[in-house]
């Protein structure tokens, strides 16, 4: 696990982002139960901090579009949409997606750290939702964003909040308690049955603590993020996330979410009231 852009595309190939939310056989049945999941689930919020409906007839790129379900929502609100994607599958099913809701759109299979496809000033805004984060060179991403993006264009990224509940409580200290716990390997299925983790992901971490021993902050956080064989994830506090993106001008930050779903049965104690204001702090 070197976190190399090519481990992160392997990695992404094989796991198309938000892919296993529906089982439906019937594709259109199948997309259309994974844009509920995304817009009433967890991410309920992205609606609001994507605002789909305020781009008509704007062009649009998205970073990181995986398998086209935000992409969907511009698209069919008027935005000349344009996704890329380092995972040649989730363009594949990208691409499936538009064509069986017959809406327009563009993809194409790029590396963003990268030159990206583009002249410059071509669109109005930028889109990219949990995706740079996952990059070794991020800020060549960014520069990116800023070469394609018009004057006076905006931008909306989402990136991994180090500043917390989930950073500091859960993956740096309860997770680094609980992997004492599941040396034993009877005790995979008892710790999932009382905490809610799936047990292939503490098989996955098992199995990782026991070949590497000690790892890194870094690697640490990697494997704790979007399961235990994600190579590559980051994470920033608001100095930091304003230093990326430094080179923009009038930027503000919100928080958001708090997945209380990862808190197994004390989880559900918490009124959703709560884990709103948890989540926007």
């Amino acid at each position: 696990m070197s976190g190399s852009i090519n481990d992160v595309k392997t990695f992404w190939d094989a796991n198309p982002c938000q892919s296993t939310l529906s089982d439906q056989q019937d594709r259109k049945k199948y997309f259309e139960e994974i844009t509920i999941h995304r817009c009433n689930g967890f991410d309920r919020y992205v609606p609001i901090i994507a605002k789909f409906e305020n781009f008509k007839d704007y062009d649009i790129l998205e970073i990181g579009c995986g398998i086209g379900t935000d992409g969907q929502e511009f698209s069919k609100n008027g935005a000349r949409y344009v996704g890329i994607d380092l995972a040649p599958s989730s363009i594949k099913i990208a691409k499936e997606r538009f064509e069986l809701f017959n809406i327009k759109g563009k993809f194409v299979i790029a590396n963003a750290e990268k030159s990206l496809p583009f002249p410059d000033n071509l669109f109005d805004h930028i889109y990219s939702f949990g995706v740079i984060h996952h990059s070794p060179n991020t800020e060549a991403i960014v520069e990116e964003m800023y070469r394609v993006l018009k004057p006076g264009g905006t931008f909306c990224v989402m990136i991994y909040n180090k500043s917390s509940i989930n950073y500091y409580i859960e993956i740096m200290f309860l997770r680094k308690l609980l992997c004492r716990v599941i040396y034993p390997k009877f005790m995979l299925s008892v710790v999932s049955k009382i905490t809610g983790f799936a047990e292939w992901k503490l098989r996955g971490h098992r199995e990782i603590i026991i070949k590497k021993g000690n790892m890194s902050k870094e690697e640490w956080i990697s494997i704790n993020t979007d399961g235990p064989y994600c190579p590559l994830a980051k994470v920033y506090d608001k100095k930091e996330a304003f230093e990326l993106f430094k080179i923009f001008e009038d930027l503000r930050m919100d928080v958001w979410g708090f997945d209380t779903s990862r808190w197994s049965f004390i989880g559900k104690l918490i009124p959703k009231s709560i884990s709103h204001r948890l989540g926007r702090i």
